[in-house]
């Protein structure tokens, strides 16, 4: 429960203890005293406001039914036998039913509203940032085919391993963006390393490493990219704590991560690279397999071996570029 309501109902139950004092405190002796008790009774209703506030109809109808039995209880003890006794005063229960029924429904009603026009202004906001991300991924696309190539598949693969992990709808979008742009910081590198055919030098491995803080600054001038972009800036962290850049050792790598990570390697694996040959699935998942729990997280690499064994093979399809109508998370 969040701060906010637990504070209302709290206020609630300080509402009906005082006024539930009160009135056992008063007595029934005098007209006055009896038109303290109306006032009162009237009173009671704040609290199954307050709770209809908080927890919509079901706060409100919990309430009035509390302070019924509590107000019930109050004529029994203390009007029973008082000449001032009026049969009317069994009417405030269904008032507090009735109060706590409408204002419940009201409230209801305004937070429905509410959450729609969120709903409105939250699409509106990631359709934006799709076309933001598209550009970028169109950008790529004209520096590096290859690249643009690799980036869908990686996607496609991560969707798949992250459904197999259980990862909800709104994560999996997520993911499945951050699969997309994994590589975008690759527009950054020099030709002569990005298209050098060979292994690179380490001055030259640093310079390829710098694509992941280039694709992450490329993401934060986008609005709303962030959690896209902690997926990227740890897509080559190792649970060992030998990945780049920042070292991070396994407890600190977001699990989505770890899932690109499985991704991007199972399919530079499988994919022709200026210096290796493609390998086919079992070769490819032979050798992550001696990687796993050290350079690869091990349940997501568990998820990918179930995956590909669902899948029959690596046929995996490229996943394409996202479109403005991409909102459904």
């Amino acid at each position: 429960m969040d701060p906010e309501k637990a504070s209302q109902l709290r206020s609630a139950v300080v509402w009906t203890v005082v006024l539930t004092a009160v009135h056992f405190a008063l007595g029934t002796r005098t007209h006055a005293v009896h038109g303290l008790h109306i006032a009162l009774a009237g009173l009671f209703m704040v609290p199954v406001i307050i709770a209809a506030v908080a927890m919509e109809r079901r706060g409100a109808l919990a309430a009035a039914a509390a302070i019924s039995g509590i107000y019930l209880l109050h004529l029994l003890l203390n009007w029973r036998n008082s000449p001032m006794f009026n049969p009317d005063q069994f009417a405030w229960p269904v008032v507090y039913a009735v109060v706590g029924l409408t204002a419940g429904q009201l409230v209801h009603a305004a937070n429905y509203r509410k959450w729609q026009r969120d709903e409105v202004i939250r699409k509106s906001q990631r359709t934006e940032m799709v076309q933001g991300l598209t550009g970028l991924l169109t950008a790529l696309g004209v520096r590096d085919a290859a690249t643009l190539a690799h980036s869908r598949r990686v996607a496609a693969i991560a969707v798949r391993v992250g459904e197999q992990m259980g990862l909800d709808r709104g994560a999996v979008s997520d993911l499945r963006l951050a699969g997309l742009v994994h590589d975008i910081g690759k527009a950054g590198v020099p030709d002569d390393i990005l298209y050098k055919d060979g292994r690179l030098s380490e001055e030259q491995k640093i310079v390829m490493r710098s694509h992941v803080d280039l694709a992450v600054s490329m993401l934060r001038a986008i609005p709303r990219t962030d959690p896209i972009a902690r997926i990227v800036s740890q897509h080559h962290e190792c649970p060992d704590g030998s990945g780049y850049p920042r070292g991070l050792l396994a407890d600190a790598i977001d699990s989505a991560a770890n899932i690109l990570r499985v991704a991007d390697v199972y399919a530079a694996l499988t994919e022709p690279r200026p210096y290796h040959t493609p390998a086919d699935t079992s070769a490819a998942l032979a050798e992550m397999s001696a990687l796993s729990g050290s350079k690869i997280d091990a349940t997501a690499f568990a998820a990918l071996r179930a995956v590909v064994g669902l899948s029959d093979g690596d046929n995996f399809e490229r996943d394409g570029l996202p479109t403005p109508r991409e909102v459904d998370a």
